[in-house]
């Protein structure tokens, strides 16, 4: 992301209990439709400036200021608005969806369950991270255990592909974001850590089951 850009949270889904927000990121054709655009926000940005220096300055004249700067916020929200939607009209600007690796500065999103449990009906690989005796004990559906001190030489051998969507949990909160850091680290841009199977709220597999599976 350079500076300058402008970002713009859309597309939100209510996914259970929270909305799940997907980042967009503007990108400018050319030099000069990024001055174009910059230009038409410093000119609002301005105004602002001085509706408060009028403020400062008259303020016996305070709430008739105030009403007219309130006035000219959505006549510039209204101007913004439908100055983006001609640009992205025109190909001036274009959107395009940020990937985890760029969205923080981790390079993964830390989430709720909720939302975990609804990127789980795409495809995607669920892992465990704590020791394996834990996943035997109580571990989510169709979730692998891959221990998180053989994580790296693990994924190694399974050739994934960092366009991979990962979702990865452990007995403790802490464990499931030290190995969706090491999967963001080797380069994977859709990994998700969402936190502890002790928290999680939907159906888990018994280590009872399993050996009744197996009998």
């Amino acid at each position: 992301m350079k500076k300058g850009d402008v970002i713009e949270y859309t597309d939100e889904h209510q996914n259970g209990r929270e909305i799940f927000n997907e980042v967009y990121i503007m990108r400018y054709a050319d030099k000069r439709a990024k001055y174009e655009w910059n230009l038409f926000l410093y000119v609002q940005l301005l105004i602002f400036v001085l509706a408060m220096i009028l403020n400062y300055f008259f303020t016996s004249y305070m709430p008739y200021i105030l009403a007219a700067t309130i006035v000219l916020f959505i006549i510039c929200y209204y101007m913004n608005t439908k100055k983006r939607r001609e640009m992205l009209a025109k190909g001036r600007i274009k959107k395009v969806c940020l990937t985890n690796a760029q969205r923080g500065v981790h390079g993964y999103m830390t989430i709720k369950p909720a939302t975990a449990y609804e990127i789980m009906k795409e495809d995607c690989l669920i892992i465990e991270v704590s020791m394996r005796e834990y996943y035997d004990e109580m571990h989510v559906p169709e979730a692998i255990s891959i221990p998180l001190e053989i994580l790296s030489d693990k994924i190694d051998e399974m050739g994934l592909d960092v366009n991979k969507t990962i979702l990865v949990y452990g007995r403790e909160e802490e464990k499931s974001k030290q190995g969706a850091q090491l999967l963001a680290d080797k380069g994977f841009k859709d990994v998700y850590a969402f936190g502890s199977i002790m928290d999680w709220p939907y159906d888990v597999v018994l280590q009872e089951e399993n050996e009744a599976s197996l009998a």
